[in-house]
């Protein structure tokens, strides 16, 4: 009688033994200890492999500014430290009003001729003219496909396609200047300025307001009120995710900074003591908001605390600023204009997080409007 066994060794599982027989079998799995070493021995040749084989470098953190009277671009390496290189615009002197970016491309909106330049940054050059019908201001950049420019001596924002070229213009409020984009909808900033006026000092004609515009169908869906002073100049999304807005004020009411939620729709909060006439303002996406004014400086406010760290009467003096950024690791870029009238180069500060002088970096001619992006890393080849 043939009598089969079963082994209770996990190194036999598979095999059965006939006693009385005449033959036996075996199965052909590699016993355990044998396998065990043979995975080890594959674990150990990828983790070796992979060493040898480095992944893809990080994106370059890049600072790009716009030079209104040499109609070129300043580009700026940070991820890996280089000299400042630039880009030709051949847009007419002094033209230029503001630019907006995204990934590898930057909008440029250029007052005469009423146009954008949509700018290549990998290929360093201008790869679409668009004409616009009303003269525009700011722009801003919803994805790589659409952007908004601002018209605001007409009271409208145009929505642009920047593959086709194809436009379409809204009613916004009164002087729109600047936008931000937030919980899929774009926030128009108005400024509520009488531009037609004898005066050198803006002439607010009251608190500035948002106007609130769905992008998908270009249509106005709300609006929100802000109190004073007026003359709504930046706006920016904090690391919170609310919208802080610069109320400028004019020659003798100074600037504040209004919260509002993009959420609920609402202002939350307002802050003073930011001078006269604060001009721009940036956030460190968490919890640090920086503001220049070409009066009092370089000044600091803190949207967790809500509370004025660096304000007007301890301000770092700056020379006409214009614009500002930070980075990924929190270095605070400020960009003086330079020379506007005559042909003095500006240049670029750059200031560590608590807020000392790091270096200095020449710009072009009469530098203005800045951001920044991340370009695919230059592989070597």
């Amino acid at each position: 009688m043939a009598v089969v066994r079963s082994s209770p060794s996990g190194q036999e599982r598979g095999r059965t033994v006939i006693l009385n027989g005449m033959s036996s079998r075996r199965s052909s799995a590699v016993p355990a200890p044998q396998f065990r070493l043979a995975t080890a021995l594959v674990l150990l040749c990828s983790a070796g492999c992979a060493a040898t084989n480095p992944g893809t470098p990080p994106p370059n953190e890049t600072l790009v500014v716009l030079n209104t009277v040499d109609g070129t671009l300043s580009v700026l390496p940070i991820t890996s430290p280089g000299p400042a290189s630039s880009i030709v615009l051949s847009t007419d002197s002094g033209a230029a009003t503001g630019i907006a970016m995204l990934g590898s491309t930057v909008v440029v909106s250029v007052a005469a001729p009423r146009e954008i330049l949509v700018v290549s940054l990998t290929g360093r050059f201008v790869r679409r003219r668009v004409t616009l019908e009303h003269e525009p201001g700011g722009v801003s950049m919803v994805n790589d496909s659409v952007a908004y420019v601002a018209g605001p001596a007409a009271n409208v924002v145009t929505r642009v396609n920047i593959q086709t070229g194809d436009t379409a213009s809204v009613m916004a409020g009164q002087t729109p200047m600047a936008f931000a984009v937030a919980r899929g909808r774009v926030f128009v900033l108005n400024a509520n300025l009488a531009l037609a006026c004898d005066t050198t000092a803006p002439c607010i004609l009251g608190p500035s307001w948002l106007t609130v515009i769905d992008p998908d169908g270009n249509i106005v869906s709300d609006s929100i009120g802000m109190p004073g002073p007026g003359n709504g100049s930046a706006i920016v999304v904090g690391g919170d995710g609310l919208l802080y807005a610069l109320s400028s004020g004019g020659a003798e009411e100074p600037g504040r900074i209004v919260i509002v939620d993009p959420v609920s729709r609402t202002e939350v909060g307002s802050f003073g003591g930011f001078g006269l006439l604060p001009r721009a303002i940036a956030s460190d996406g968490r919890e640090r908001l920086y503001v220049v004014s070409p009066t009092v400086g370089l000044m600091e406010f803190n949207t967790r605390t809500r509370r004025v760290v660096r304000g007007a009467e301890s301000g770092i003096p700056l020379q006409d600023p214009r614009s500002l950024v930070v980075d990924g690791s929190g270095l605070v870029y400020v960009i003086e204009s330079g020379g506007c009238v005559w042909p003095v180069p500006g240049r670029i500060r750059v200031f560590r997080q608590e807020l000392t002088e790091a270096r200095r970096v020449p710009a072009g001619i009469c530098a203005d409007a800045s951001g920044l992006v991340k370009l695919p890393p230059v592989l070597p080849e």
